[in-house]
């Protein structure tokens, strides 16, 4: 009996100091507090020329950004700005964190390059000056938020929206996330084991499948998708409390009329693919 007593106390004791473990981990990951805190900044620029055929074109670039100023802990941002600076600004690494900003804006400007001929002074300024009297007008806005901002990860969103002439002809998400606490980039090989990605692959078809209650290929053909059998495991994923999402750009899966397809795997499904301390077993 006595034999049976001290058993007994030992498993209660095993598993205490077992939920004392689990509670603590959830403490530290999964208290649903911020990751960082950020702050906005809205640039903008405007140029107009004269294009070679005569017609005047008005460009306007403006972005608004949300960028990292401080972490839950306290620790330095320094790494983290400029991971922010390369991935989500996508600029060189000689560049400051407020000027990648600008070069954001700069950048939206000098992709309309090819449109102009060279000006005189006197055809630039009477340019500027000829607003209402522009044939073709371009607008490109950014957007930068933090989508996702806890357990210790950061997933910011970029969208990139295109309009000519009030039109909008061009929309692209893009999604990058970062370990707040090691300050690193969150890439696939920190979500899964090499051997896994296959798994993974299918998982995206499989569910790509029943979201657009398709039984193979040929469906989802005449939807408009193409390429699924070579369908990859992007980069350009998000999370939130369901699970992962993957985004595709324009005509990466899909034509253009189909738009960005998303496809989310939660988590549960995703277990058995994680590789050895995955940023996944945060959530």
């Amino acid at each position: 009996m006595k034999t049976k007593v001290t058993t007994l106390l030992i498993l209660l004791s095993v598993t205490a100091l077992l939920l004392s473990c689990g509670k603590s981990r959830s403490s530290k990951n999964g208290d649903g507090k911020p990751a960082i805190t950020v702050k906005t900044k809205h640039l903008s620029d405007t140029s107009g020329f004269t294009m070679s055929n005569g017609e005047r074109c008005t460009i306007v670039a403006d972005a608004t950004i949300d960028y990292p100023v401080t972490t839950a802990t306290g620790a330095s941002l320094d790494s983290l700005q400029r991971l922010f600076a390369a991935y989500v600004l996508e600029s060189g690494d000689s560049l400051s964190l407020q000027d990648a900003m600008q070069q954001v804006v700069a950048n939206s400007m000098h992709q309309y390059d090819f449109m102009s001929g060279p000006l005189s002074d006197a055809e630039a300024a009477e340019a500027a000056e000829a607003e209402n009297q522009t044939t073709l007008k371009y607008v490109t806005s950014t957007r930068i938020t933090p989508l996702y901002n806890q357990n210790g990860v950061v997933t910011f969103e970029r969208v990139d929206v295109v309009k000519k002439n009030d039109k909008v002809t061009s929309v692209t998400h893009r999604y990058y996330s970062f370990d707040v606490e090691t300050q690193t980039y969150i890439d696939v090989n920190r979500l899964f084991r090499d051997d896994a990605m296959a798994d993974v692959c299918q998982l995206l078809k499989q569910q790509l499948l029943a979201q657009n209650n398709a039984t193979g290929n040929e469906q989802l053909n005449d939807l408009g998708y193409f390429n699924v059998e070579n369908i990859t495991v992007t980069r350009n994923f998000y999370f939130d409390e369901n699970g992962v999402t993957w985004s595709f750009l324009p005509n990466e899966l899909a034509v253009e009329a189909v738009g960005e397809p998303k496809i989310t795997i939660p988590y549960a499904d995703l277990e058995p693919f994680l590789c050895d301390e995955s940023i996944i077993e945060r959530f």
